[in-house]
């Protein structure tokens, strides 16, 4: 699946995640694609959960060796 920059936020832990998210988010333009890739299964929650207050898309989400990614859609 295709992004336009990525952001690795593994090993952070409590709000950092989003808050890094929000500023990689904040940079972006609209239809561009982020791909986040953490290890906390917190965030399996708390991604969908931001896009919803953000009215940004989660396009797509996976897990693959105890890592979770996440394409992130800028509305």
């Amino acid at each position: 699946m295709e992004y336009d920059q990525t952001l690795d936020v593994c090993g952070l832990c409590c709000a950092e995640p989003i808050i890094r998210i929000t500023k990689a988010m904040k940079g972006a333009v609209s239809g561009e694609v982020l791909l986040v890739t953490a290890d906390k299964t917190s965030m399996l929650k708390d991604v969908p959960a931001y896009c919803r207050q953000t009215t940004n898309d989660l396009i797509h989400q996976q897990e693959s060796q105890g890592k979770f990614q996440f394409w992130i859609r800028k509305n």
